[in-house]
């Protein structure tokens, strides 16, 4: 016997001790007070479904005594509070924890039960109705009190099972962004390396050099791999953050480095925007090593105009129309939506024999 069965099976005895000394009916509403008690007290008094069975089991036995019971209040007075007090217990549990229309169901019946209980002495004195009345009245508040304690907690459950569904759900698309942004830019690179090496005269020092390009292509998508791991560990892993300093870096990774255009003395840009640019930047580049490999000439351009923003454009020579490609095409549209949460547009479609996709940021200068 655990200790809280003990201290249960301790508190049902002590409330049935004084029944011996009162009438004989004062039996029936001690034995309910205890039930009332034990069904709430206990974790799983009923199996499993006792977040359903205890309460309504509790409401309808008080509601059954209430009817039954018979005599004057007298000693009996004594077991009310302990019956109440359970009663409002089972309240909040009912109206917290279950499914809405069980709460609604199981809740309005234990409210109910505790609304009505003083009705079980006051329409055995004297002056019933008066008695009633002051004895409503006087449960409608702590009754009203509870419920309102129950939706509030309810609600704050439901927010934060809300907000952690929420940063779940975002950590999941943070390292989709990640996987799809880093790896996969790394993961296409070394494709289309080995498709041209498979169609290519066999040269020793080319070969050379292509491994040296596949090592670090594979180095880097380890490391890709790894910090997404690592925010998937760290219970404040602060998200991924580039800058536009990194785009030269970027851009060697590219047999036939793309041309880099910006302006001289770019103002100070938030980090979201910096980010947001760089990401256009390598889903433009990564489109590029999938969908149109042979283009020769790759421009990366930048561009700030105040009141305007900041512009990022890669074009490409060719060919206009990308190849579908299975499992493919969610990049552009997740970075459309997050352009937009930044209060910017993405752009993308054909430019001449090639392709272009341009995005605008706001820059708050």
């Amino acid at each position: 016997m655990t200790a809280r069965r003990a201290l249960t099976a301790v508190a049902a005895a002590l409330l049935l001790l004084p029944a011996p000394f009162g009438p004989w009916n004062a039996w029936l509403p001690a034995v309910c007070a205890a039930l009332v008690v034990a069904l709430t007290a206990l974790p799983r008094p009923l199996g499993p479904r006792s977040p359903v069975l205890a309460p309504a089991g509790a409401a309808l036995i008080s509601l059954a005594v209430d009817a039954g019971y018979v005599g004057d209040d007298g000693l009996t007075v004594l077991w009310m509070p302990v019956e109440f007090a359970a009663l409002l217990v089972l309240v909040v549990r009912s109206v917290r924890h279950l499914t809405i229309r069980r709460s609604w169901a199981v809740g309005a019946l234990t409210a109910g039960a505790a609304l009505l209980l003083p009705l079980r002495f006051t329409l055995r004195r004297p002056e019933p109705l008066d008695a009633s009345v002051a004895g409503l009245l006087l449960s409608v508040v702590p009754v009203a009190a509870t419920l309102g304690g129950a939706l509030y907690l309810r609600g704050q459950d439901d927010r934060r099972a809300r907000a952690v569904r929420d940063a779940r759900r975002e950590q999941r698309l943070t390292v989709a962004r990640d996987l799809h942004d880093y790896v996969a830019h790394e993961l296409t690179g070394i494709l289309l390396e080995v498709q041209a090496a498979q169609v290519g005269a066999y040269d020793p020092d080319e070969n050379a050099r292509l491994l040296a390009r596949l090592e670090a292509a594979g180095q880097r998508a380890l490391a890709s791999m790894d910090r997404t791991l690592d925010t998937l560990r760290a219970d404040d892993a602060a998200p991924r953050r580039h800058t536009l300093a990194e785009l030269p870096a970027l851009l060697d990774h590219f047999p036939d480095r793309p041309a880099l255009h910006h302006p001289d003395g770019l103002p100070v840009l938030p980090p979201a925007v910096e980010d947001a640019a760089y990401r256009v930047a390598l889903e433009a580049l990564t489109n590029i090593r999938r969908h149109a490999p042979a283009a020769d000439r790759i421009t990366v351009a930048l561009a700030h105009r105040p009141g305007a923003g900041l512009t990022v454009t890669v074009t490409d020579s060719g060919p206009a129309h990308p190849r579908a490609r299975p499992g493919g095409g969610t990049g552009l549209t997740a970075l459309r939506t997050r352009i937009a949460d930044l209060g910017g547009e993405l752009t993308a479609g054909p430019h001449g024999a090639g392709w272009q996709v341009s995005a605008t940021l706001p820059t708050g200068a």
